[in-house]
């Protein structure tokens, strides 16, 4: 018993140690949550403020940010970015992997990304292709179901947005989903015409209220 009553100071102490070894843990977790959330706004910034040039009151393009669009108003992605225009629709999935500082992303055969940070760490990142094809999909069927129009030409991209990352790829030059930076972007868009399908002035005002009116019912709810 005297023992017992020895040892409960330190079992207090270990238990209270313990308990602060978890919540510093916690902490850190939240904050690098924190860093990676700032880090995407700030890459979404930048394609934003690149885009601006599609979204002058005279252009031919219609560009939404941070929309939620899908077959039904249950059954949605949120979107980065969202383009309607002449030569086709486009989302985006813009990633700032890199941060400020940059670095190299080498993509494998295999479809495997490395981020090689200039502090010299490395590691595994996810290849955002898998949320490109969900966010297709989802697309073609707000497309079908809500506004009603099929087999319009519809463009996945992955925007790198830090422009000091350099990528190094494997891939071949005709994959499914473009790979490339912000300062491309706005050439790109204008240059496409895989689709060869002109969409008329009718059929993009038609597209835009659909995604207008999903999304402001969305901010209703």
């Amino acid at each position: 018993m005297d023992n017992l009553i020895l040892l409960c100071p330190i079992i207090a102490v270990l238990l209270l140690a313990v308990f602060f070894i978890y919540k510093l843990k916690v902490r850190e977790k939240e904050e690098t949550k924190k860093q990676i959330i700032q880090s995407g706004d700030r890459g979404e910034f930048k394609v934003q403020h690149t885009l601006r040039v599609l979204d002058k009151p005279n252009s031919r393009y219609k560009v939404y940010h941070n929309v939620n669009l899908g077959p039904d108003s249950e059954h949605t992605n949120e979107y980065d970015t969202v383009i309607v225009g002449p030569n086709g629709i486009f989302h985006i999935e813009t990633k700032n992997y890199g941060g400020e500082r940059g670095g190299i992303i080498d993509i494998d055969n295999n479809g495997n990304w490395i981020l090689h940070k200039k502090n010299g760490h490395s590691k595994i990142i996810t290849n955002p292709a898998g949320q490109v094809d969900s966010h297709q999909y989802r697309l073609q069927g707000f497309m079908n179901k809500v506004v009603g129009v099929r087999n319009l030409p519809i463009q996945g991209i992955i925007v790198l947005s830090c422009d000091n990352i350099t990528l190094r790829s494997n891939r071949k030059k005709d994959e499914a989903i473009p790979i490339i930076g912000r300062r491309e972007l706005v050439n790109y868009i204008k240059r496409y015409n895989k689709g060869k399908k002109i969409l008329y002035p009718r059929t993009i005002n038609k597209i835009c209220k659909n995604i207008e009116s999903m999304n402001s019912i969305a901010r209703a709810n």
